[in-house]
């Protein structure tokens, strides 16, 4: 009994001891446990992050996705203007012709800008100025940034730059504003112009012959506006030459300071058809020579009008029946016999003009006093002796009267004549 008891007494102790051991182990464990719980919380979260970076980045993709279908469906919504070729910018400017002329909000801004155009493409009849040559892209600038320095305030506004010739354009702006102006996409400086330092300095030509449009009426529809009118060469050395007519044809372009782009230009050379034309009196026929009133509206300055009445032909009267009623601006004269200097120097030129264009509607015109040489040829005689009579407003008719109010007598004979006339 004694020996049972005491083996029972050892296996309790063991016992204890174990169960004490698992104890401290436990301890151990429950000790070591908020370690592990911090570490698994990280972890969790670093995975709940990653979760949330990946969905901001879908978010952020899905967000851009759809800004871009949105503004692909505004890009599908505003129609960009589409590049025409020649033919349909023709196309075009006879559709707008058969509309009526409108004076538009920006009536002013669009003259300057056709006031920079004639001179950089009179020498083609038709042409798309983004795909001139250097050359007349050259004088396009030219011309738009001398209206800018001296004279386009509309255009200086809408530039909303304050350039100093003396100082020069910085190329940058210059290629913005020729890309703006008339579509520029190859822009090439100093190639026939001043650059350097990173600027370009206009330089502009004096004593030239210049081309100006006058009296332009403006169409215009959803997507284009047309300039056209009379285009006429002024010269210091020379009289005015009506040329045709000048039409300029812009495309509406939002992008642009100026709310539009030069798009195309041409000249036409065209005059207004004449059926007939009466003289208050004419000289009788000498030699099988004929000064018949028909020889103004041959083509032809070797032939003349002379007019037959005593005196110097104050008062005589030409009068020019159209081929139909419509609108028109003025009449130019050749004055002078103009076959040849002799025949110039010996014979009555007239100097000063009324045209009565009916309805109350009168010019004034007189002929402008050029140097005149022996050497002359015929082209030349009859450029020194043009003269234009021009009403302030167009008018409508088939009929105008002009009347000679000024004259000065030849070395030979008081006999006053006149080589050609148009109508414009």
């Amino acid at each position: 009994m004694k020996g049972k008891s005491l083996a029972t007494i050892i296996i309790c102790i063991i016992s204890v001891m174990i169960l004490a051991g698992c104890g401290t182990a436990t301890e151990s464990n429950s000790a070591d446990k908020p370690e592990a719980v911090e570490e698994d919380a990280e972890i969790a979260e670093d995975s709940e992050k990653e979760a949330e970076d990946s969905d901001d980045e879908d978010d952020q993709k899905a967000h851009e996705k759809k800004s871009k279908k949105k503004a692909s469906k505004k890009a599908e919504e505003i129609e960009e203007p589409v590049a025409l070729t020649k033919s349909e910018c023709e196309d075009e400017i006879e559709k707008l012709m058969n509309t009526e002329p409108i004076t538009p909000e920006n009536a002013e801004l669009l003259l300057e800008m056709a006031n920079c155009v004639p001179s950089a493409w009179i020498d083609e009849p038709g042409v798309i100025f983004s795909e001139m040559d250097n050359e007349y892209k050259e004088r396009l600038r030219m011309e738009f940034f001398d209206l800018i320095f001296y004279g386009g305030p509309e255009l200086s506004e809408a530039t909303a730059k304050n350039f100093d010739p003396s100082s020069g354009v910085p190329l940058e702006d210059v290629e913005e504003i020729c890309r703006e102006l008339y579509g520029e996409d190859d822009f090439t400086s100093g190639e026939y112009e001043d650059v350097k330092d990173g600027c370009l300095f206009p330089t502009f030509g004096a004593g030239d012959a210049i081309h100006v449009i006058e009296h332009m009426q403006i169409f215009e529809d959803g997507d284009y506006c047309l300039l056209s009118g009379p285009m006429i060469c002024i010269s210091d050395y020379e009289g005015d030459r009506f040329e045709g007519y000048g039409d300029i044809l812009f495309v509406k372009n939002p992008d642009s300071r100026y709310g539009v782009t030069l798009l195309y230009g041409r000249c036409r050379d065209e005059v207004i058809g004449i059926s007939s034309v009466e003289t208050s009196s004419t000289l009788p026929a000498s030699k099988d020579k004929s000064y018949a009133a028909e020889n103004l509206i041959d083509n032809d300055y070797t032939t003349v009008w002379v007019e037959g009445a005593s005196g110097d032909g104050i008062g005589e009267t030409i009068t020019i029946h159209l081929d139909k009623e419509q609108t028109v601006f003025g009449v130019q004269i050749v004055s002078g016999y103009t076959a040849s200097y002799k025949q110039y120097n010996d014979n009555g030129v007239p100097t000063a003009f009324s045209a009565d264009f009916g309805g109350g509607a009168i010019a004034e015109g007189s002929l402008e006093d050029y140097y005149i040489s022996e050497d002359y040829s015929v082209e030349d005689l009859a450029a020194c002796n043009r003269s234009r009579i021009e009403l302030d407003k167009p008018a409508t008719t088939d009929t105008i009267t002009i009347t000679i109010t000024g004259a000065k007598s030849g070395a030979k004979y008081d006999d006053t004549c006149a080589s050609e006339v148009w109508v414009y």
